[in-house]
């Protein structure tokens, strides 16, 4: 299956961001977020489309296009103890990651993919060894998936580096040689200082993600020109994305 990894960075480092943007700096982002999301919408599957869109349609139009990296994990709150303390129920377990990781994870399979981007299928006997990976998508665990994150290709952070023979009748030393581990960092931010990470791929025109046509809260269809998303709501119709590209080319 396909697992852009590059995507997957930058969702976290978005998803993060949308705790804490405020004002100037939210909006100046919102490109961003609408960018990765016409990407990774492009290139899911109609299965995934589906599923998102039946998620999105449960947040608040004005939420857009944030709502599609919000993470409905818990944030803060818990125990019932005295003091006052607030009870934060946990959300389902299908909620606690973002809305836009159903169309990354749905990603079609595609003949020119990155081979780095490739890992086993869940369900397959190979892809019990990337299941700590999907357990960390599952459940949002960032701190995780980042250390899966290679320069190259997904690398699964708990792989013991090979020993070297020390020549000493096949005894090895337990410290690897420089540059044995090939293990990322867990804690290195994404598109970050020092980050080996590639700038994620996004198509070099920017859409105009922020018209309420691209907010469906019943269906998505798919045309020639891209992604159409469109509202149903008997109060008021919605143009289609298509007409909000060509306005966009018209305008260059």
């Amino acid at each position: 299956m396909l697992l852009d990894r590059h995507r997957i960075a930058r969702l976290v480092e978005l998803s993060a961001l949308e705790r804490t943007a405020k004002g100037p700096e939210r909006l100046l982002r919102e490109e961003d977020v609408a960018l990765l999301v016409k990407a990774a919408y492009d290139d899911a599957t109609e299965a995934a489309r589906a599923d998102f869109m039946a998620r999105i349609k449960l947040m608040p139009e004005t939420a857009w296009p944030w709502s599609t990296v919000q993470s409905m994990a818990p944030r803060g709150g818990g125990g019932g103890g005295g003091g006052g303390a607030k009870v934060v129920l946990s959300p389902r377990p299908e909620f606690y990651a973002p809305a836009a990781l159903i169309l990354i994870r749905g990603q079609a399979d595609s003949a020119d993919a990155d081979p780095g981007n490739i890992i086993p299928d869940r369900s397959t006997a190979d892809g019990a060894s990337f299941e700590s990976l999907h357990k960390a998508l599952d459940g949002w665990d960032t701190k995780t998936i980042l250390a899966w994150i290679g320069p190259q290709s997904w690398v699964n952070p708990a792989a013991a580096p090979v020993p070297k023979d020390t020549g000493n009748g096949g005894a090895t030393s337990g410290t690897p040689k420089s540059g044995g581990d090939i293990s990322p960092k867990g804690d290195t931010p994404p598109n970050g200082g020092g980050s080996e990470l590639p700038v994620p791929q996004v198509p070099a025109t920017a859409v105009n993600w922020k018209h309420p046509a691209v907010l469906a809260t019943g269906a998505a269809v798919v045309v020639t020109a891209g992604v159409v998303l469109y509202n149903a709501s008997q109060h008021r119709d919605r143009r289609r994305l298509e007409e909000a590209l060509a306005a966009q080319e018209e305008q260059q």
